[in-house]
C-alpha cells in the first residue's frame, strides 16, 4: 500500500505557501487587439465547451513535485461542473487511503486508516495546494480542463505573436484570470493571479472522449515557489451520473472550519 506520506493529503501540508503580499499581478503580455466578432466566438466557444461536460469520473496517475522531490500515487478523480469533488488516494490494492470531497458548502479529509474519521481543515489544505485562497470548485474545474473562474461576455481579448495564441483576461473581485487558447479556440493553460500570488495550469494531450475534447494531462505550477502538481489521466469518463452522496460524508460532526 502507499504510504499516506506520499498521498496528495499530505503533501497538501506540506509548507508551500507562496511568499508575496497584496498587490497588482504582473502585467499581461502586449498583444494585438482583436475584433469584436472575434472575442464574441472565443469566448462563445469556451462557454459552449464547458457547459457539454457535466460531470467527470476517472483515474489519474499523479506526481506531486516539492523542493526537487517528486512523490507518485494514483488517484481517483470524480467532480460535477457545479464544483463538487471527491479525490481518492488509492493503496496498492486499489483501495483508497485518503479521501478530499467537497460537497458544495465544506472540504473534508478522510484518512482511512484514522479511526478519528473527518478532519475539517479541507478549506486550509487545498489553499496549500493552491498557492492561496481561492474556492474549492476552482480546483474541481482545472481537474476537468476547464477555465476555474466562469467566462463572461466582457473578457478582454487580445492576440499574442510571440505564442501564436489569444489571451483572454478578465478580472474578478479579488483576482484575475488569464487564459491562453491557440488559434482554433481550445484552451491550453492559463493563470489566475491574487496580487503577486499566482497558479499556472497548463493542460496538454488533449483527446476527443465521448465526442467532448478534454486534456488527458493537466499540470498546476506555483508561482515563485518550486511546487508543481501534474495529473496524467489513465482512463477517463465525461458525463457519468455520480449521486450527491458520493461528495458528502453525512455521518461527519459538523466542521467548524470546513467552510470555504
Amino acid at each position: 500500500m502507499i504510504p499516506v506520506r506520499g498521498a496528495l493529503g499530505l503533501a497538501l501540508v506540506a509548507e508551500i505557501f507562496l511568499a508575496g503580499c497584496a498587490s497588482l499581478p504582473p502585467p499581461r503580455e502586449v498583444g494585438y487587439p482583436v475584433s469584436r466578432q472575434r472575442r464574441e466566438e472565443l469566448v462563445a466557444r469556451l462557454q459552449m465547451h464547458g457547459a457539454k461536460i457535466r460531470s467527470l469520473r476517472g483515474i489519474a496517475a499523479v506526481e506531486v513535485t516539492l523542493n526537487a522531490q517528486t512523490r507518485r500515487f494514483r488517484e481517483a478523480v470524480a467532480l460535477r461542473s457545479d464544483g463538487r469533488f471527491r479525490l481518492e488516494t488509492l493503496g496498492a490494492f486499489g483501495l483508497p487511503v485518503l479521501i478530499i470531497a467537497f460537497d458544495g458548502s465544506r472540504v473534508v479529509v478522510h484518512d482511512a486508516s484514522n479511526q478519528a474519521g473527518l478532519s475539517p481543515d479541507g478549506c486550509e489544505l487545498l489553499n496549500r495546494l493552491l498557492g492561496f485562497d481561492l474556492p474549492p470548485a476552482v480546483l474541481a474545474h482545472l481537474l476537468a480542463g476547464l477555465p476555474p473562474r466562469p467566462v463572461m461576455a466582457s473578457a478582454f481579448v487580445s492576440y499574442l505573436p510571440s505564442r501564436g495564441t489569444y489571451l483572454l483576461e478578465e478580472e474578478y473581485n479579488n483576482s484575475v484570470q488569464r487564459l491562453y487558447l491557440d488559434p482554433s479556440g481550445i484552451l491550453r493553460g492559463g493563470e489566475i493571479w491574487k496580487g503577486r500570488k499566482g497558479l499556472r495550469f497548463d493542460f496538454s494531450a488533449v483527446r476527443e472522449v465521448q465526442g467532448i475534447s478534454v486534456p488527458m494531462g493537466i499540470t498546476l505550477t506555483q508561482v515563485s515557489r518550486p511546487v508543481s502538481i501534474t495529473v496524467t489521466y489513465q482512463t477517463i469518463e465525461v458525463n457519468p451520473i455520480l449521486a450527491d452522496r458520493l461528495f458528502s460524508f453525512p455521518l461527519s460532526p459538523p466542521a467548524e472550519n470546513g467552510g470555504c
